[in-house]
């Protein structure tokens, strides 16, 4: 439809080559939305007749409701699917949509409107997730555990302490998030091409229907793409860290640690060997962690080195960014819903806390600071008589004597400092934590408050 005066037909082949009508199912809304925005804002600044607007309205709610017509038509996009649609139901009136509009700035609309639907979506997950780990922390202050360095039993801590971890990384990635709501929130409509249209639309009124600022430059309006790149790396950075704790989840579920059992629906069970229950949400999740990636890099590198001004490329970095979007909105509600329903086995903890000598540290530090030596000639000390002892228990049993020193687990968790795994501490966090968590929701809707999101 676009080329025709131009250019003439176009080879089927090509067509399909350059065609992005499959990748634009995932935005068509979003770009009907944008439309709708776009005509009731001729009609109302009198720059189309009022009556043609609404005939074009009537039709763009109808595609909205069941854009499904648009993909039987062959075109380069769905922006061009539209037109030719309402040109076949409204004659030469469709031409009206056309008046300060290009699909270079709807389609920027479209992306941006798309992402900023999911990172709404996002932050609620992360918002629900936290605060599943922090009602189940509250019930494991004292579930004693050891935390691991190298994989290796290194200090005393609580399954509390753990949980907590978890939800401040995912409280600093709510902080990311709505920075990258912030940056996405902008309106490109009525940007044109790339320089402006000659049309008067009043463009902060414009953006207001789906929007909470504009893009003030036209050619930043329709020529950037970083507002995908930035909320797009916080989520690759978020499924990184998501694959690291499927990892803990994985290991930790297996029958040599059997610290966790799996909720039912995140098992599967083995073609061939009938006693297998396999981790495979958290498998999907680890693998999701490293997919993300090789996504980001796809984006990146194509919008590398493109000249300012809209590119075609452009729309090849499109699929990307929609699947890192969509895959960590999905990952992080399949996380959201294990935690709720793990269950702990509390013995296998304290089993593994008691079996290897992880309160070497804490003697080391209170022989330092009683009898004022070196904490390096202390370390020392200790480090022979762990490799003279066969376990332990022998070890503990030799630094009483040696020292008269004697240690349980439950004091070992009981450290000063904050952040620490003592269990007052660890209460403290929460309570603070709950109070960030409501604080979160808070921002959450008043952002969403003037929104159909």
């Amino acid at each position: 439809m676009y080329r025709k005066n131009l250019l003439g037909d176009i080879d089927s082949e090509i067509l399909s080559y350059i065609s992005s009508m499959e990748e634009d199912r995932e935005l068509v809304k979003e770009v009907i939305e944008s439309l709708i925005a776009h005509v009731k804002a001729l009609a109302s600044q009198n720059l189309i007749p009022a009556e043609k607007g609404e005939k074009i309205l009537k039709e763009l709610e109808n595609l909205l409701e069941d854009p499904s017509p648009l993909f039987k038509i062959e075109a380069e996009d769905v922006h061009e699917a539209i037109e030719i649609y309402l040109k076949q139901k409204l004659g030469e009136d469709e031409g009206y949509l056309a008046l300060g509009k290009s699909r270079n700035d709807h389609v920027s609309a479209a992306l941006r409107l798309k992402a900023k639907k999911l990172l709404i979506e996002q932050i609620k997950e992360v918002l629900t997730f936290r605060g599943i780990l922090l009602e189940k922390a509250k019930n494991h202050l004292t579930t004693i555990m050891p935390a691991f360095t190298h994989l290796q039993p290194a200090q005393p801590s609580t399954f509390a302490h753990s949980l907590c971890y978890i939800e401040e990384t995912l409280a600093t990635y709510t902080k990311a998030l709505f920075f990258a709501l912030e940056i996405v929130d902008s309106s490109p409509l009525g940007a044109g091409a790339v320089g402006g249209t000659s049309v008067p639309l009043d463009r902060k009124k414009l953006g207001k229907e789906l929007f909470s600022g504009i893009v003030f430059n036209s050619i930043n309006a329709v020529s950037n793409r970083d507002f995908l790149g930035i909320a797009c790396s916080i989520d690759v950075n978020l499924s990184v860290f998501l694959s690291r704790i499927a990892e803990d989840i994985v290991i930790f579920s297996t029958s040599q640690f059997n610290y966790l059992r799996l909720p039912k629906e995140h098992l599967a069970t083995s073609s061939m060997m009938p006693q297998k229950k396999n981790p495979v949400t958290m498998e999907i999740a680890r693998a999701w962690g490293a997919e993300s990636i090789g996504h980001f890099v796809a984006l990146l590198t194509i919008l590398k080195g493109l000249p300012t001004g809209y590119n075609l490329d452009m729309q090849e970095a499109n699929k990307h960014a929609l699947k890192i979007l969509k895959g960590t909105l999905e990952t992080l509600k399949i996380f959201a819903d294990l935690f709720a329903k793990i269950e702990v086995n509390e013995a296998n903890l304290l089993r593994d806390a008691k079996i290897f000598p992880i309160l070497a540290t804490d003697i080391a530090e209170k022989v330092a600071l009683a009898s004022g030596r070196p904490y390096r000639e202390v370390y020392g000390e200790i480090a022979k008589l762990v490799k003279e002892s066969e376990s332990a228990e022998e070890f503990y049993a030799k630094v009483e004597k040696k020292y008269g020193i004697k240690i349980s687990l439950e004091e070992g968790i009981k450290k000063p400092v904050i952040g620490s795994p003592n269990p007052e501490k660890v209460k403290e966090y929460i309570e603070l934590a709950e109070k960030c968590l409501k604080e979160d929701y808070a921002k959450l809707k008043l952002l969403t408050s003037t929104c159909q999101y």
